[in-house]
């Protein structure tokens, strides 16, 4: 986590030079131009330039000084939970260390605890669910890296979870590692459930289930998208990344699964060059891997997929997407097989590792 450590008067800085070394190795200290130079921190002249620098550049920022001078500088720029940057306030006398902004998804909480331990500080959180000691939905995403859709859908839950509504959670049993997402999960005082108790519809209120399928829900309920799909493109030459998004998108529908689960996505190195290709996984966040013309063919030698004369006087192979596919997912599992789609084809299996990371 890069952390900024900001102050304003003398005894802020020297605090921020104390403490900085406890919460983190990749910290960098601002204090107001003319204040403790013995520290020698960054300085600056103005606090609200200073923040319009900072704000997207830091994973969290904490300001030793008055929340309401926080409050005010950082207004401008704050957007979104799921992208602001933690926000954490302390008085420069090291009293209180206060959880500000993205306390759940930011990370806010456990950074104020961070400070509060480095500084002697009492930290002070008021985010309900922590305040009550609940699981919160967004808490469990963050610590097992999934992702919640739709997000809208975040505020309802939680807000069940601290009303005592009876809201469980709930893991796909058609999803690899379970044991993985069992012991993170209880890590975090939860327990989850097969998801094929899910039909058990008098037994709970609201449903948070860790899935990457589209499933029928009556109740209330959210998804946490796990990073456990890739998928195999093919595409004309020119091809833009509106219309390769397009068939994705419809591809995961035609698949009853989450385009939030894709992961990663798999083509010809004959492609490693087209830009709408490129774009395309650059939109959605997810590495692509182009495979040579030989692991291609080889692939579908051993899985004795279908060819496409077309395709191979074209390409120099008779199929890309499936294979492609194959070889990203490191399985023979087709979730869903070559399906075409106007100038792409397109191809979808689980992961069973991560093999490029």
């Amino acid at each position: 986590m890069k952390i900024a450590v900001i102050s304003v008067t003398n005894k802020g800085a020297e605090l921020a030079g104390r403490i900085a070394p406890l919460i983190g190795t990749e910290v960098d200290i601002y204090a107001k131009i003319g204040r403790n130079p013995r520290n020698e921190p960054r300085t600056y002249c103005r606090l609200s330039d200073l923040v319009g620098e900072l704000f997207s550049n830091y994973n969290g920022l904490l300001f030793i000084m008055a929340t309401g001078i926080v409050v005010r500088v950082i207004a401008p720029y704050v957007q979104d939970k799921r992208f602001d940057p933690a926000v954490v306030v302390m008085d420069d006398g090291g009293n209180f260390a206060i959880s500000l902004l993205s306390g759940h998804i930011g990370g806010a909480n456990e950074l104020t605890q961070l400070v509060g331990e480095a500084a002697g500080a009492a930290p002070v959180i008021t985010t309900a669910t922590d305040v009550a000691k609940l699981p919160a939905a967004d808490v469990l995403a963050v610590k097992l890296n999934l992702v919640i859709e739709p997000f809208n859908s975040l505020k309802i839950i939680n807000s069940a979870i601290v009303n005592g509504d009876k809201v469980t959670f709930f893991l796909d049993s058609e999803l690899a590692e379970q044991e993985k997402y069992i012991c993170l999960a209880a890590k975090q005082g939860v327990v989850l459930a097969d998801s094929s108790e899910l039909a058990l519809i008098e037994e709970y209120d609201a449903a948070i289930v860790i899935t990457d399928r589209i499933l029928s829900i009556s109740k209330p309920h959210l998804y946490l998208r796990p990073g456990s799909l890739a998928i195999g493109i093919g595409c004309r030459r020119g091809t833009t990344s509106t219309e390769i998004l397009s068939a994705i998108n419809q591809a995961c529908q035609a698949a009853k699964c989450s385009v939030k689960s894709v992961t990663i996505i798999g083509s010809t190195v004959v492609k490693a060059d087209e830009i709408g290709l490129l774009a395309a996984a650059q939109q959605l966040a997810v590495p692509i891997k182009f495979f040579a013309n030989e692991q291609l063919q080889e692939c579908i030698e051993q899985h004795a997929l279908s060819l496409s004369n077309f395709v191979k006087e074209k390409i120099g192979v008779g199929n890309v997407c499936e294979p492609a596919a194959i070889l990203a997912g490191k399985t023979s599992n087709l979730i869903l097989p070559k399906t075409k789609y106007p100038k792409v084809t397109v191809a979808i299996t689980p992961v069973s590792s991560r093999w490029w990371e």
